[in-house]
């Protein structure tokens, strides 16, 4: 073709030179090195090409051998400065050089000066020529004989040097029982083993598979060297080479070795199914070369024996610090995290909350999908607090967060925090469903840098606010772990079979405050010891509602204060028994049941009953109180909100709820005489109430001028010592026939 030579011609690829092989020619006549240096010019062994040094003495030759230490081959003149010059350097060389690598050759040109066999052997010389036989082809012989000699040495001390080295790694390798740290040091004395820095990546599996089955989409980078270091903790499918990706998967689902033009994937067979690879990138070639293929099969087989101790431990360790319903760490994981802070002298915040009402979403949904929410709680709580120094699940609906105190986070910040976080409902299915939760808050600035014990701060903090019932938070004080304390030493009172406490009923009657008639008796737990002393009812019931036994005692209330309140005599049909809930009481199954078990061995109407509450049970809306009143008000019953005006019902609230009547708190009713601010109260609530058609419940009344203000105002009912302090059974007879006789006036 015309004008072909302006054809781009093909590249003339050369393989690059490794570095030259050094031989030495210690020789006192400078024609033999001359000569020497014409024979072995442009020779080449293995791609290597031959770099000569000279030496015209011994002296000369100890000075090249101190400062080049890879010299390969050294053509040694036997008669120097002296007949045994070249023997005595060879000794040297040998003996105090410690050089057993560079291999020898003597030569001579003066046969009766030629070494005796065991001085060969002694000092394992690789040859011996008189220079007259020594031709061009027998020297480049003797030289090319004796650099395999010399490469085969090196081979085996470089393996021996590997395999010390590799025996030293292997202990700093297994001891890891971290699975990141693990592969790190991996690759860190892989790099050393190589000499030279090395792309490599390291991937499997961080934790053991379920049941034995392997999900390749677990598999991610567990370290990385070089071009691969921004891939860690990545999955491998994000690996954007397509070779790479797709030698690491091949030698990971084969478990057998894989190699590419750029690199070779070695896998790390294993046991416990903690199936990986190393991925190296350089030739397999390259790799035996600097290494060798036997000291890479042993380093992959430690790194398989680590990479499968490792991974149980880790399982192990799984197990005993990371929840399996929420994927957050356990209690033991937690107490560790706060260990490790504490060491430090950081300022630590616990915080220990419950999900409100979870006993009903178990109910409503069972117990697989309300595992399902708690998952989703816990991930909207690590959502919420990102700065945590740890989020663990106690145990069941409860969580324990662990934050930095002091001014990093203030209480009432956490508060709004997760307030705002639970906004939003958590969608299940088919289901919305609204969160709250309960907080209790603990600091070490009460002096503790104990985990189990600020915990149990945090807990007496919760179980305060469970109680109580007013707020959704409380932080620990030390006068509430005296109040656990009491609540305790009371509820043993309460359980104690040698020494049992009495339980007895007091009944404190409801007049109306028009005529001041009988409206109805309120029914009042009073706890006796043997001996006869009243313990504080109050107190009481917060025992019993502490160790659970409310509802026993509720069961036991209904039971009798019903057949005590049907057999009372002189009572007119109208007059009705007011009983008390508890919110711990409402909040069982089985309150149903008591309820109509006492009514029906009582033969009572349901309609002569009033139920009372409290504000602090409507705060969550829970539909299971509101299930409940609203089944009693349609058997007839009425429900009344008791101690109105000290909780945080709001009057726009109360129109929604499935109540009758309120009681105002006497705390209004006992000052409003002497305090206008208090009489206002009463005025407004007595308004409200008249408008949304409530009954109103004046209690505390203690005075004539009490009673006057309360019938002025038309309160519909009156309570208090005005007229009665709650009675025994007994006692209310004579009450009673006092009370019927008509025109009898209190006061």
């Amino acid at each position: 073709m015309v004008m072909d030579f302006l054809a781009p011609s093909e590249p003339d690829i050369k393989t690059p030179r490794k570095a030259p092989w050094k031989i030495l020619i210690v020789d006192d006549d400078p024609d033999v090195h001359e000569v020497t240096k014409i024979a072995v010019a442009g020779c080449v062994f293995e791609n290597r090409s031959f770099e000569l040094l000279h030496a015209l003495s011994a002296q000369e030759a100890r000075d090249l051998l101190q400062k080049e230490t890879d010299i390969a081959v050294a053509l040694v003149d036997v008669v120097m400065e002296s007949d045994t010059a070249g023997l005595s350097l060879v000794s040297w060389i040998r003996s105090e050089l410690n050089n057993h690598f560079t291999r020898l050759i003597l030569r001579t040109g003066q046969p009766g000066y030629a070494p005796q066999t065991d001085v060969i052997m002694k000092f394992d010389i690789d040859g011996y020529t008189e220079k007259a036989e020594l031709s061009r082809t027998k020297l480049i012989t003797a030289i090319i004989t004796a650099l395999r000699g010399y490469k085969l040495v090196m081979s085996l001390e470089t393996n021996r040097k590997k395999l010390q080295q590799l025996n030293e790694q292997f202990s700093a390798i297994v001891e890891k029982n971290a699975l990141s740290e693990f592969a790190s040091t991996v690759l860190v004395h892989f790099s050393d083993l190589v000499g030279q820095p090395v792309d490599c990546l390291l991937c499997g599996l961080d934790t053991m598979p379920d049941y034995g089955v392997l999900d390749r989409s677990n598999i991610r980078v567990l370290a990385a060297t070089g071009n691969f270091e921004d891939k860690v903790d990545l999955p491998v499918d994000v690996i954007s080479d397509d070779t790479i990706r797709s030698c690491v998967a091949r030698c990971i689902d084969t478990q057998e070795s894989y190699a590419i033009g750029t690199g070779v994937s070695l896998p790390l067979v294993t046991r416990n199914g903690m199936t990986g690879a190393l991925y190296i990138g350089m030739s397999m070639d390259t790799l035996e070369e600097l290494v060798g293929s036997e000291v890479v099969k042993l380093f992959v087989s430690n790194v398989a024996l680590g990479y499968e101790k490792t991974g149980l431990l880790e399982h192990i360790r799984n197990l005993a610090y990371v929840d399996r319903v929420t994927g957050l760490s356990t209690y033991s994981g937690f107490v560790e995290t706060f260990q490790r802070n504490a060491a430090s002298h950081a300022s630590l915040l616990v915080v220990h909350a419950d999900v409100q009402r979870y006993r009903v979403i178990v109910d409503g949904i069972g117990d697989e999908k309300a595992g399902a929410v708690l998952k989703r709680t816990g991930h909207r709580l690590s959502q919420t607090f990102p700065d945590a120094l740890t989020i663990a699940r106690k145990e069941r609906d409860e969580f324990l967060i662990l934050l930095k105190g002091g001014d990093a986070n203030k209480v009432q910040d956490v508060v709004t925090r997760i307030e705002e976080a639970f906004q939003e409902p958590i969608t299940l299915e088919d289901n919305q469903i609204t969160l709250r939760l309960r907080l209790g808050f603990a600091s070490d600035e009460s002096d503790s840098q104990n985990a189990e014990e600020l915990v149990r701060f945090a807990s007496i903090a919760l179980n305060d606010v469970r109680q109580k019932g007013l707020t959704n938070h409380a932080v620990f004080h030390p006068l509430m772990q005296e109040a656990a304390f009491e609540r305790l030493r009371l509820a043993s009172l309460l359980t104690s079979t040698s020494n049992q406490t009495e339980f007895s009923l007091h009944y404190q009657p409801v007049m109306h405050a028009k005529d001041e008639s009988i409206a109805a008796f309120e029914a009042l737990m009073r706890f006796r010891t043997p001996s006869g002393t009243f313990l504080n009812t109050a107190r009481m019931i917060e025992a019993a509602e502490a160790s659970g036994l409310i509802s026993e005692i509720g069961a036991w209330m209904f039971k009798n204060a019903f057949s005590q309140f049907s057999r009372m005599s002189g009572l007119s049909g109208d007059v009705r028994l007011n009983v008390n809930l508890s919110p711990r009481q409402v909040q069982t199954n089985r309150i149903y049941k008591d309820i109509e078990d006492a009514i029906s061995e009582a033969e009572l109407p349901m309609d002569r009953l009033v139920f009372e509450v409290t504000e602090g049970l409507f705060l969550s809306n829970d539909q299971v109180t509101l299930s409940l009143l609203t089944w009693l008000r349609n058997k007839g019953a009425k429900v009344v909100i008791d101690d109105f005006g000290t909780g945080y019902s709001s009057f726009s609230y109360l129109r929604k709820l499935p109540v009758d009547g309120i009681k105002i708190d006497r705390s209004f009713i006992m000052n409003m005489d002497q305090d206008a601010d208090a009489l206002a109260v009463v005025k407004s609530i007595i308004a409200v109430a008249q408008a949304l058609d409530l009954s109103v419940t004046a209690e505390g009344v203690e005075t004539a001028a009490q009673r006057q203000l309360m019938q002025d105002l038309h309160c519909d009912y009156l309570q208090g010592y005005f007229y009665s302090k709650p009675l025994s059974v007994d006692d209310l007879n004579t009450f009673i026939s006092k009370a019927v006789v008509p025109g009898v006036a209190f006061g």
